[in-house]
């Protein structure tokens, strides 16, 4: 209903447009036209008036006979197509056309006597006091050594103006009726083109919301209305891929805390039960109770850590730290744990601090995170390297362990909430599947970025890059 209104709203926008417009170009045009007929018209008059009192002069100067004088006017208004009378210098007519000389001795307009008297050629429009019809008259006055002697009249009826204006404005209704309906077509399918998609993509909508995240628009335009359905397209399948990372988050979340809690839950059924009979068997089940509940206090405050950070409610505040010292400090505490598997663990640096613009505990959290993962999937026997390496501009960390390979396909999901690449980089060895997403995540949030790389057979080396900071002044290299 909402397009629906819309389509309406722009078809009767640009019909009142077009109307609007040609209603005044309509009315500028009459306007124009007219006074354009008028004005070449009384030009017209103002040159026949001027011919005619050179005809009429001798005729008061010399006081010729009057009939000789009324068929010289009988010829010029044949020929002209006007009223001609002659008038004295106080206005009374003293001859006309041989068929208006029932004017003869009739007195014109005081005003106009007075222009004439003052030698000025009077131009009028309008209705005469002889005439209730409107019409244009001209009055010259004839003169003789610069003395009014008498003056020429000449009337024309502008009928014939607007016989021709009547023609003109009825041929510009007819073509302003034919251009409305042919706008009105245009502007249909116009409007119909621009609220065609508005109106697809409001039914797309409707579908994913009602759970039919496969719904698409068709985009078949190329203008701004083609990009907007490629822009909803693009929104859909990103509301897609969310909504699918979000089943499968809940579905690894559920999993993950559901072998924890299955495990407590059996155990201490069995001890329930008192199939614990001896000391060592109590004892073995109170330990796998106490490490499962470990497992699962570390999953929800991973869980509660990565979302802060993802949801940025977190503030991370950067300053300079020293990386070599960082590293130092993770590789001390971790040596127990690659103790018990037999692992060595070396690193490299270039022998003196490397400053980084980060944060020293979100750091050490990344380094353990990254050696933890390391650690978990090398071999007995191995070696896990801590690489550091600078240029101008950026500090890299790379943790090398000589574990199974990653296949390389694999590589950028790494970084995903529970994402499991094979069984033997499963969780099943202690992991709760999201120490790199939040290595990727705190990194991030740093303004670095992370890498992987990854030998099928071998070697795998997982990391970051941080922008470099100038050390203190002070602060020991």
């Amino acid at each position: 209903m909402i397009k629906k209104r819309l389509f309406i709203k722009i078809l009767v926008t640009y019909l009142c447009i077009i109307i609007s417009t040609l209603t005044m170009l309509g009315i500028l045009l009459s306007f124009l036209l007219n006074n354009f007929f008028i004005y070449n018209k009384q030009m017209e008059m103002l040159v026949k008036a001027n011919d005619i009192n050179k005809l009429v002069q001798p005729f008061l100067v010399k006081k010729r006979d009057p009939g000789e004088l009324i068929r010289l006017l009988n010829s010029a208004d044949r020929n002209l197509g006007t009223e001609i009378w002659v008038i004295d210098p106080n206005g009374f007519v003293i001859a006309a056309a041989a068929d208006q000389k029932a004017h003869e001795g009739n007195l014109v307009g005081a005003d106009d006597i007075l222009e004439m008297q003052q030698g000025k050629v009077s131009i009028r429009k309008g209705k005469s006091q002889l005439y209730d019809e409107t019409v244009l008259w001209v009055i010259t006055p004839v003169q003789e050594n610069n003395r009014v002697i008498g003056g020429i009249i000449m009337y024309s009826p502008i009928i014939g103006i607007t016989q021709t204006m009547t023609k003109v404005k009825n041929l510009f209704i007819y073509s302003a009726v034919v251009s409305i309906l042919f706008s009105a077509v245009v502007v249909y399918f116009f409007s119909r083109y621009l609220t065609g998609p508005l109106q697809e993509m409001n039914r797309v909508a409707k579908q994913l919301a009602s759970g039919n995240l496969a719904e698409r628009v068709s985009v078949k335009q190329g203008d701004e209305i083609g990009d907007l359905g490629m822009a909803f397209n693009h929104m859909a399948s990103e509301i897609q891929k969310n909504e699918k990372v979000r089943r499968d988050f809940l579905a690894d979340v559920s999993h993950e805390l559901r072998s924890p809690l299955t495990s407590i839950q059996g155990f201490v059924e069995a001890m329930i039960d008192g199939k614990d009979k001896t000391p060592e068997q109590r004892q073995k089940y109170l330990g796998i109770i106490h490490d499962e509940s470990l497992r699962l206090a570390r999953l929800v405050n991973e869980l509660l850590d990565l979302s802060k950070i993802e949801s940025g409610t977190v503030e991370i505040a950067r300053e300079p730290v020293d990386m070599t010292e960082i590293v130092q400090d993770v590789i001390t505490k971790a040596k127990a744990v690659v103790n018990d598997k037999k692992i060595k663990l070396y690193r490299e640096n270039p022998g003196r601090s490397v400053m980084v613009m980060g944060n020293r505990d979100r750091l050490g959290q990344v380094m353990t995170n990254l050696l933890a993962n390391a650690c978990r999937f090398a071999p007995s026997g191995s070696e896990i390297g801590v690489i550091i390496s600078e240029n101008a501009a950026d500090v890299k960390v790379t943790v090398r362990d000589e574990g199974e390979g990653i296949p390389e396909a694999e590589l950028p999901y790494i970084w995903e909430r529970f994402y499991k690449v094979d069984k033997a980089r499963s969780r099943g060895q202690g992991g709760t599947g999201l120490g790199l997403a939040i290595v990727k995540h705190i990194i991030q949030s740093l303004g670095g970025r992370v890498f992987a790389s990854s030998s099928n057979t071998s070697r795998t080396e997982i990391g970051f890059i941080l922008p470099k900071a100038a050390i203190p002044p002070g602060y020991p290299e």
